[in-house]
Order: structure tokens, then C-alpha cells, then sequence
């Protein structure tokens, strides 16, 4: 067993009142407001009840170590509060009752054989919420939720629409029902001024412990990152800044059997974003519910727009609630944010390992049914499709053991929506009051730290005007009705089971391999089944230029001149980075909570690799592939060695 090294939070209270203009008397600190206590009781300021915290931490203090007790005396916040939204009348009183519950706790006590044990395995402190490196990261994630609906072709270089379809990205940009009300180009270039001036002040000036890193957390620049157009929203992976932004995985039908996997999906409605007032936001703190009674896992629901007309979270194209819907493939980050909202969390890669396997992508040098070297025998129950296909599904489950240990045990780092509360009351207040937290607004060593921060804020104060009635407000903008799921933020589980399915897909193929060439293969080839199209490199579709704000064209085929630079390692970490940046793009996690727990899912995957060379009667058998941070790692015979 190793010994955790836990972010600061819990020990953080803040050193002057939070309210210093009160009587003396009523001078208060404010504890634990950096980490999770979503469904604890808060009072109006969304500031957690002291009591309520240290019962629910040494709760989890005393389950990790070993006492056989549960989760049900912690406190509940109240369902009703004069300073929250209230429930809907159309909502059903079954929904309403009370909080929600929290995301299997226990797990993180769970013990486990065919992976690592959970204990065995630490992740960095994260870093504090007082800290420049959190401010950077909150930075970055009001600038996703402010292009949320802009096409993923502004953040790449991209081909020209095709004439039958598509317009071009200007076509979002100005004012109307049709539009995004910006300039996509000019805001994409504003995001990213702002987030690499945060990130530089970050890496060159930050001192907490759970500081932000290169190239760990973030590619290293001049300046201290890197954040250009092509890196811009991504995690830094090798090759993921070659081609689009969104995975080739994700944008084509996928063969199953003698079926087709449909990746098309019903968008969220654009320039729609919930918990932008003070009442739902407290709600959501309160319960875990948004005004329908729908946590995390089941908001956004379907039901209630049919149910509650005025209430729309899909797009049809007759406009009506229950009209048709619309579909397309991935195209914009809220596509992305509501992917993995609804995804079965090995989805994205079991997906990947039908197509690489269908169109006969090249083995890992170490398989020994690679090539020739066998004239009477084959893959199958061993080193074949199904043991693949369990592998990748195997590792995701003991990925989510080892981080839901962190989440709870460890960590209880408090999710972005928090922060964004936290910024609320600092700088605007509630019922014309502020606290004085310590959140940093200026830093002596960085010069343009006030400029970046400040333009982030006025920008997200317009956009969250424009959506609840003209009130400026600072909170997070949520692509989801009850924000953020009810388990604290640091690590992730989608980007731990992202960095553990990905890592056994390197390990299976010839991670170098470029895509240009396994697709002229396999369409110069005999398939065994009839593809539906030809393979080619593809980008995002544009807008239609007849049709709806979120009505999207096929994806077209890419011409960057980085295509031939396009590899099957580079898109397999790209879909990991896909889906773990998309949860921020949601507005669930931070960056540092994505880049460390793929990192931590890597460590899992290369323990259940070492035990699997094993347990093979092939002999040799071996994997090697590149790790996040760039090293080869070859696992043979029960061995680990770094190159």
C-alpha cells in the first residue's frame, strides 16, 4: 500500500472573514470551499454546512480505513430553500422527494485480483482552489462553455465545404435564431490568448503542490505552454494535434457483426446552458437535481421536454417538442460534452477496436500471429478479435475501482460549477453582498494575468445575460440541467477508463501505422463484409446551408497537409483525449482532473498487460507502445521495461 498525498483543500481555511463588512460578531470563515459537497446542505451562499462536511470526510476517512460502515447518516441538503429554484409543477412528485444519491462511494473501498489493487496506486495532489493553476484551469473551461456550439472545424485547418452541402463557419457568426450572436473566428483566437497567457503565468509562477505541469498536464512553451490553435481544448497526447480535432474513430458507421454501429447522435439545442442563476445553481449544490427532479445521470431528459413543453433540450425540425429529431455525427463540443454524458463508459474505445480489427489494422509487432510466422495456427480465444474485444471492456471496470478510491478516499477535490460559485460571490455577491475568499485576481509576476482573467469574466457575464434574462452573472455555463454528477472531480473515471482501454489498443496494434495507409489496404483488399463507403481521412461536416442552427452535413472527406502524418496511435489517444476534455467541455472536470487520471488509467492497463503476457501459451509473447509521456514500454513475460 502506498500512501496518498491529498490535494490541501480540506486543511484551507481562509485566513480573514469572508465577510468582513458584518459585525463583528458574525464574522465567519468559510472551510472545505474547495472541495465536493454536492447534496450536503449549503446555506445562501453555497458555502457547505461545517458540520455536515466533517461528518461526510471522516466518513470517507473511516471506510478507507476498513471500518464497516456506509454513507447513509451523512446530511442532505434541504429540496426547498427561499434562496433556490423551485421544481417544476409538471415535474413528478416521485422526482422531487428529496437529494440525490451519491455515485457508489463504496466502490473507492472495493478490492480487486485480475487488476492492481486500488491502494496500490496514487495519483499528484490536485491543485488548490486558491491557486493561480486552478484559476488558469477555469479560465480554459469558461472558454469552452463560450464556444460550446461553435463547429470543431474552427480549431482545425480545414478543407473548403463541399458545394452541395455545407456553409462556411461565418455563417455562425452575428445575431438571430440562426446564429451564435460572435465572430466564431475572433472568439476562438480571443480563447486562446486568454487560456495560454493562464497557463504560462501557471507553469512559470505557481508554487501549490498540486500545481499544474509540462509536459504532464500541458505541452511546454516558450513562454511556459503551448497553446496554439491545434492544442487549443486538447491534452497535449503524441499525435493528437495532427488533423481534426475530434477522433476518426468517432465520425464513421463502425461494423459490428454483420451490423453498422450508427456514431450519429441527437444533438443538445444550441445556446442553451443551465445553472447561470443563483437559484438553479443552488439547487444544484442543495440536491444534485435540476427544476425537473433529474440528477446528473438522467438530466437533459427527453421526457421532460415532451412532458413540459416550454422546456427544450433537443432540437426537431419543425420546431415542437415532440416534432422529429435531428441527428448528426460529433461536430460541435457540446456533442462532445453530451457523448459522454450518455456513453457506456467503454464505449469509444470498444467501438475503435471493431474498426481497427475489421479493416485488418496491423498487429503489434510482439503478436505472435502477426504477418507469416505461423502456417498452421491462429489468433482467436487468445491474441485474437474476442480477447481484444473483452480486454478492452475488462480494463474498464478495474480502471474505475482504482479512481473512485481517489474521488472519495483521497481527493474530494470540488467540481468547476463550485469555483464558478466561488467567483459569483467574490466578485458580485448575493442580495448585494460579497465574500472575500482568496480566489486570485491578480498576479504580481504575471502582467497580463488581470487582462486575461477579466476579459474571460465579461465575456461569460454578456453570455450568461443573454440566456437568463439580462442578469450578468459569473457562474459556470453547464451543457447539463443538473450540472455536475453527484462523486467529487479529481480523478476522472471517464478519462482513467480512457487511458486504460486506450493503452491496451496501443499495445494491440502497430501503434505507428499511419491511417492512409490501412485504409488503402483495406479498400485495395477483400473485405469480408460490404463497407458502406470507401475509407478516407475525415473532418467535422459543416453547417447545412438550409436547415437548422444544429443541423449538421456528413462529415467530408480532410486534405490538411498533415494527413499522411495521421496514425493509428495518434487517433487512439486523440478519442482518449476526446473524451476525457469533453467532460470539461461540459463543464464536469478540470484539465489536471482529465491529464493525470489517463495517466493513472495507463498504470492499470500495464499491470493487467504484464499479468496477461503470463498467462499466454504463445511464446514469445509481447506488447510494446508509446506512453502518454512519450516513452516506449515494452511488456513481455511478466516484465515491464521503459525505453
Amino acid at each position: 500500500m502506498t500512501f496518498p498525498t491529498p490535494n490541501s483543500d480540506e486543511n484551507l481555511v481562509t485566513s480573514e472573514p469572508v465577510n468582513p463588512g458584518s459585525p463583528a460578531q458574525d464574522q465567519t470563515n468559510a472551510p472545505f470551499i474547495g472541495n465536493f459537497h454536492k447534496t450536503l446542505p449549503h446555506n445562501e451562499y453555497g458555502e457547505v454546512d461545517e458540520a455536515a462536511y466533517r461528518k461526510f470526510e471522516r466518513t470517507c476517512i473511516q471506510i478507507e480505513a476498513g471500518m464497516p460502515i456506509n454513507f447513509e447518516e451523512v446530511p442532505k441538503g434541504p429540496v426547498s430553500s427561499p434562496d433556490q429554484s423551485l421544481f417544476e409543477s409538471c415535474v413528478a412528485p416521485t422526482l422531487k422527494k428529496s437529494a440525490a444519491k451519491f455515485t457508489s462511494p463504496m466502490a473507492g473501498a472495493s478490492t480487486e485480483t485480475h487488476g492492481p489493487d486500488p491502494k496500490s496506486l496514487e495519483m499528484l495532489p490536485a491543485p488548490g482552489c486558491r491557486s493561480i493553476s486552478t484559476a488558469a484551469e477555469m479560465v480554459e473551461l469558461y472558454w469552452m462553455a463560450l464556444l460550446r456550439d461553435a463547429p470543431l472545424l474552427a480549431f482545425q485547418q480545414h478543407c473548403e465545404p463541399q458545394m452541395d452541402c455545407g456553409v462556411d463557419i461565418s455563417a455562425h457568426d452575428g445575431v438571430g435564431p440562426d446564429k451564435l450572436g460572435y465572430n466564431v473566428n475572433d472568439r476562438v483566437s480571443a480563447a486562446r490568448n486568454a487560456v495560454n497567457t493562464m497557463f504560462d503565468c501557471a507553469i512559470r509562477h505557481d508554487t501549490d503542490s498540486g500545481r499544474l505541469r509540462t509536459t504532464f498536464d500541458l505541452q511546454s512553451g516558450s513562454g511556459g505552454a503551448d497553446i496554439r490553435l491545434k492544442t487549443l481544448f486538447r491534452t497535449g497526447l503524441f499525435g493528437e494535434d495532427v488533423g481534426p480535432l475530434v477522433s476518426q474513430f468517432f465520425i464513421r458507421p463502425i461494423g459490428y457483426g454483420v451490423q453498422t454501429i450508427d456514431q450519429k447522435l441527437v444533438p443538445y439545442i444550441a445556446k442553451r446552458d443551465f445553472l447561470i442563476t443563483h437559484g438553479d445553481w443552488l439547487l444544484a449544490q442543495n440536491t444534485g437535481k435540476d427544476k425537473y427532479g433529474r440528477d446528473y445521470g438522467i438530466c437533459n431528459n427527453y421526457a421532460d421536454q415532451r412532458n413540459c413543453p416550454v422546456n427544450m433540450y433537443y432540437p426537431t425540425t419543425d420546431g415542437t417538442a415532440n416534432g422529429p429529431v435531428i441527428k448528426r455525427y460529433i461536430s460541435t463540443m457540446r456533442d462532445l460534452a453530451r457523448f459522454v454524458n450518455r456513453d457506456a463508459l467503454h464505449q469509444a474505445y470498444f467501438n475503435a477496436a471493431l474498426f481497427l480489427d475489421g479493416v485488418n489494422a496491423s498487429l503489434d509487432a510482439g503478436n505472435p500471429y502477426r504477418g507469416n510466422r505461423f502456417s498452421r495456427e491462429g489468433g482467436f480465444a487468445t491474441l485474437g478479435g474476442p480477447d481484444l474485444l473483452t480486454l478492452v471492456s475488462e480494463v474498464a471496470s478495474r480502471a474505475l475501482k482504482v479512481v473512485w478510491r481517489q474521488k472519495w478516499m483521497v481527493h474530494r477535490r470540488c467540481r468547476p460549477e463550485v469555483y464558478g460559485g466561488l467567483l459569483q460571490m467574490q466578485r458580485k455577491g448575493y442580495k448585494g453582498k460579497t465574500r472575500a475568499y482568496g480566489l486570485p485576481e491578480t498576479v504580481q509576476a504575471c502582467s497580463n494575468f488581470d487582462n486575461a482573467l477579466n476579459d474571460t469574466l465579461d465575456a461569460v457575464a454578456s453570455h450568461n445575460a443573454t440566456q437568463n434574462g439580462g442578469t450578468e452573472t459569473l457562474f459556470l455555463p453547464m451543457a447539463f440541467s443538473a450540472g455536475s454528477p453527484n462523486h467529487p472531480a479529481y480523478g476522472a473515471g471517464h478519462a482513467t477508463v480512457a487511458g486504460a482501454c486506450v493503452t491496451v489498443l496501443k499495445a494491440w496494434f502497430d501503434e505507428d501505422e499511419k491511417l492512409v495507409d490501412v485504409f488503402a489496404r483495406a479498400n485495395n483488399g477483400f473485405p469480408k463484409d460490404p463497407p458502406a463507403a470507401m475509407l478516407k481521412l475525415l473532418q467535422p461536416g459543416y453547417r447545412k446551408a438550409v436547415g437548422m442552427l444544429e443541423d449538421f452535413c456528413e462529415p467530408q472527406e480532410y486534405c490538411g497537409p498533415d494527413a499522411d502524418k495521421m496514425t493509428v496511435g495518434g487517433e487512439l489517444n486523440k478519442i482518449a483525449s476526446n473524451v476525457a476534455m469533453g467532460r470539461s467541455m461540459g463543464g464536469v472536470h478540470w484539465r489536471s482532473d482529465n491529464t493525470r487520471s489517463l495517466r493513472l488509467g495507463e498504470q492499470i492497463a500495464i499491470e493487467i498487460l504484464r499479468k496477461r503476457t503470463m498467462e499466454y501459451a504463445e511464446r514469445p509473447v509481447s506488447f510494446t507502445f508509446r506512453a502518454f509521456d512519450r516513452y516506449m514500454v515494452n511488456i513481455t513475460q511478466g516484465q515491464v521495461r521503459i525505453n
